[in-house]
Formats: structure tokens, C-alpha cells, sequence
């Protein structure tokens, strides 16, 4: 393996899109959060797609559990998919989360908001009207669509208080997950395992509450078309998320204090940091490679005289631990490890 081309790579990769985004800054033909927008609006319209869907057409034969394991697997998948283009907030409470941790623009905060409401209200209109085809067809106002309730609306009668409450403490836990797994001292690969995994736990605790809303755009798109009673009750499940979201982001930087990023490199989380750290390993392998080359020529310049006194010989090197030097006899002339007498006639070494 070529550690240089792959260095080379890594920096050239860089290079190359510092200079697409000087070109777009320069022409402003394109704002910088347009595509990750689209990006947010694609993924939650397959988010609330995957997890009202199976809340609609197939609870009745999987239960709670099926429509958990929708919602959470169908974001571990997001997260790898269009995580590396917006950082797959997907949910208007995990970016106000961010936007709090100051880790995306205020504008691109606005836009994302925005693309993950109009793909839930798709995702719910997708969802009615697959419902609808059936024989005997379906009404989302009598039968709710899947939409987020208390009090009487809620499946276990559960009240306005231990809804908000639910919604507070969970959203929460989703958004203090997805800051700590996108951590730049975070595991690098794991972050989606981990947000999905969040979800998915969060869904099951909440479903019998109040159909777990966790996301004021999935509660959205469902309310608009149930309306009356859904519409009326929303309000908690906008509210309570973001109430949450601001406390997990304060939690976060409390415990997890760090240097202020540039909100032009950090409205995309996910890609930021792996980028941080490509360029990091990158550098370091170049640093090796660097070492082995100059260990090579010294070795080769040598050859098998004797080294001048105060001279390191060859193949001496430090360890990369910083560590004390340590020679390396393999990479030294054989002749030098042999007696004198031997040395003049390396034929005798055989007969001993």
C-alpha cells in the first residue's frame, strides 16, 4: 500500500472542496445549506414514511414493537445515508439541539426546519393515501393517521403532564445522544448504531403514552390531515421537544466544554469531524512514511562501513511511542555482527 498517495488523496480531496466552496462563495450561485436541505427533507419524508407507515398499516399485526423497530432502523440506515451530506438531523428538536451547541448556521438551522416539515407533511399524505387504497378505505380524522395525543386521545389514557413529560425526557435523550456519538473524541462509525438504537428505546417507552412523538415534524405531517383533535393537541408535541433539545445541548457543553466552530464548516456535524479525523491520519501516515524513507537512505549512504563515532548507526530509531532508541540489528550489514577474523573470511563462520 502507497501510504503517500493515500495522504496525497486525503489532502487533495480536501483541497478540492475548499476550493468548490471559495468558487460557490465567490459566485454566490448556490447557498452552502441548499443541498443538505433537501438532503433533511428526503430523509425525514423516509423516516416518517417508514415509522407512521408501519404505525397505520401494519401495528395491527407486529404491535408497538414493529413500529419502535420502524422508526429506529429506518434512522441508523439515514444516518449512513445522508449523514455525510447534512448530518441527518431529520428532527426540527436535534437541530435546535445543534443550533444550541453551536454547531449550525442560524440560517441553515431555519432551512432545515423547514425541508424536515414539508417531507413529514408529504410522508403523511403518502401514507393516507396508501391507507386509503385499501377495501374499505380510511379516514384520518376518525382514525387519526397515526398522530400524536393525551387524555383521551392518548392509547393508555395517559394526561397532558405525563405526555409533556415523556416527550421532554426523551427528545432529550435523543438529542444529548446524537451530540455525544457525533463528538469529535467520539468512536468514529458509530454514531448512526447509537442514535438509531435511542430511538427505538425512546418509541417504545412513549407509543402507549402518546404514540411517541420525539420530533415535532413527524408530529406535524399526521395532525395536519387528522385535524381537529390532533390539531389541537400539537402544540405539546412541539413545545416539549424543543424543551428537551435545550436542555440536552446545555447538558452537553456543560460536561463536554469545547473551542467554538465556524458555523460555515459546522452546520454539517457528522462529515465535519470525519473529516478532522481523515486529515489527522492522513497526516500521521505521512509522518511514517517520512521516517521509514529517511531510515532507508542513511542505511543505504552506510552501507557496511563501521559509524563514525557520536554517529547513530543505521536502523537506529526512536520508537513512534516516544519511547528511548532502539536499534534494529536486521537492518545493519551482516559483517558487523561478525568477530574480526570471521570478517576477513566469512567462509569460516560455517565451520565452527
Amino acid at each position: 500500500m502507497d501510504v503517500s498517495a493515500i495522504a496525497r488523496t486525503a489532502a487533495g480531496a480536501d483541497q478540492n472542496a475548499g476550493q468548490r466552496g471559495d468558487q460557490v462563495e465567490l459566485g454566490k450561485t448556490e447557498q452552502p445549506w441548499v443541498r443538505p436541505s433537501i438532503a433533511e427533507g428526503i430523509g425525514t419524508y423516509f423516516l416518517v414514511l417508514g415509522g407512521v407507515g408501519t404505525a397505520v398499516l401494519a401495528s395491527g399485526f407486529m404491535g408497538a414493537l414493529s413500529v419502535a423497530l420502524a422508526f429506529g432502523l429506518t434512522l441508523v440506515v439515514l444516518v449512513y445515508v445522508i449523514g455525510p451530506v447534512s448530518g441527518c438531523h431529520v428532527n426540527p428538536a436535534v437541530t435546535v439541539g445543534l443550533f444550541l451547541a453551536r454547531k449550525i448556521d442560524p440560517r441553515a438551522a431555519v432551512a432545515y426546519i423547514g425541508a424536515q416539515c414539508v417531507g413529514a407533511i408529504l410522508a403523511a399524505a403518502t401514507v393516507w393515501l396508501i391507507a386509503d387504497s385499501g377495501p374499505f378505505g380510511y379516514s384520518a380524522g376518525a382514525q387519526g393517521l397515526g398522530a400524536n395525543g393525551y387524555g383521551l386521545r392518548s392509547p393508555g389514557g395517559f394526561s397532558l403532564g405525563g405526555a409533556f413529560l415523556t416527550e421532554l425526557i426523551l427528545t432529550g435523550l435523543l438529542v444529548f445522544t446524537v451530540l455525544g456519538a457525533t463528538h469529535i473524541q467520539a468512536p468514529v462509525g458509530f454514531a448512526g448504531i447509537a442514535i438509531g438504537f435511542v430511538l427505538t428505546v425512546g418509541n417504545l417507552v412513549a407509543i402507549p403514552i402518546d404514540r411517541a412523538g420525539i420530533n415535532p415534524a413527524r408530529s406535524l405531517g399526521p395532525a395536519l390531515f387528522a385535524g381537529g383533535w390532533a390539531l389541537s393537541q400539537l402544540w405539546l408535541f412541539i413545545v416539549a421537544p424543543l424543551v428537551g433539545a435545550a436542555l440536552a445541548a446545555a447538558v452537553h457543553r456543560a460536561l463536554r466544554p469545547g473551542p467554538r466552530v465556524r458555523a460555515s464548516t459546522a452546520f454539517r456535524a457528522l462529515p465535519a469531524e470525519s473529516a478532522y479525523r481523515l486529515a489527522e491520519e492522513a497526516a500521521r501516515l505521512e509522518g511514517v512514511r517520512s521516517s521509514i524513507e529517511e531510515l532507508i537512505r542513511t542505511s543505504a549512504s552506510d552501507g557496511g562501513r563501521q559509524p563514525a563515532a557520536g554517529r547513530e548507526p543505521a536502523g537506529w530509531a526512536a520508537h513512534p511511542d516516544g519511547g528511548s532508541a532502539q536499534p534494529y540489528p536486521d537492518d545493519r550489514p551482516r559483517a558487523a555482527h561478525l568477530p574480526d577474523a570471521d570478517r576477513a573470511d566469512p567462509h569460516r563462520s560455517g565451520r565452527r
